[in-house]
């Protein structure tokens, strides 16, 4: 790769990091990783080799747990892309000098599902855990203040300018608060084997429909045809 192009994906990264729109943020790391895979194709360990490349230069740059964050959202990213290429929601990797090839359009989602308890998701198979409770917040910071300083907890991570953060409690799941742009989801739910529990519930009428970014990477958030939202993430 040119230094040419390993300063601007240095740029890119750097502003995805500091970006406080949590969707511009998740966007920008999207263009690093398709400007990676329009230069090496399909080579899943090249790509993970330069962003790693990247993430080193963020963490040279005096940057180390912005280094660690980049790393952590490149990798969720890079598995989410595979996914929804893999249902034909996103065209597939293109190898450099090809034509692309023709984009299998998704398949629709079920109209069998009445209501979020409707079918019987096998979710909590293979060690399922609540791993994050999502808390939607016109005001992360007094709220994380509250958190912290009334309720005993303690912030362990934040994010996108501060615009998200994790607070941990003496028990239960950490509470992710998110400023509220728009409805989320409530619940991370973390699995041991993630594609195989996204197949099961895209089986069952839910489809992917974003993401939230947590302390381990991003999250992706199902939903049903009634708007029940949940997210995943596949647990290390």
């Amino acid at each position: 790769m040119s230094n040419d192009n390993q300063m601007s994906r240095l740029d890119l990264a750097l502003r995805a990091m500091n970006d406080s729109s949590i969707q511009s943020s998740e966007e920008t790391i999207i263009k690093i990783i398709t400007s990676l895979e329009e230069e090496f194709g399909d080579n899943q360990k090249t790509i993970a080799e330069e962003l790693q490349k990247v993430a080193r230069q963020i963490e040279h740059s005096g940057k180390a747990d912005m280094a660690m964050d980049f790393k952590q959202r490149t990798t969720s990213a890079m598995m989410r892309l595979n996914m929804e290429r893999r249902r034909g929601l996103r065209p597939p990797t293109i190898a450099p000098g090809a034509q692309a090839a023709t984009v299998v359009s998704p398949k629709p989602m079920s109209a069998s599902v009445d209501t979020p308890g409707g079918k019987n998701l096998r979710v909590s198979q293979d060690g399922t855990q609540v791993e994050y409770l999502v808390h939607p917040s016109r005001d992360v910071r007094g709220d994380a203040r509250a958190f912290c300083d009334v309720l005993k907890g303690q912030k362990v991570w934040e994010s996108g300018g501060g615009n998200i953060c994790a607070i941990r409690f003496p028990s239960g799941p950490q509470v992710i608060i998110v400023e509220e742009i728009a409805f989320t989801c409530s619940v991370v739910l973390s699995v041991s084997n993630f594609e195989k529990h996204a197949d099961n519930l895209e089986a069952q009428g839910y489809q992917i429909v974003g993401s939230v970014i947590t302390p381990t990477g991003s999250a992706t958030v199902f939903a049903s045809d009634c708007g029940s939202k949940f997210a995943l993430i596949a647990r290390n």
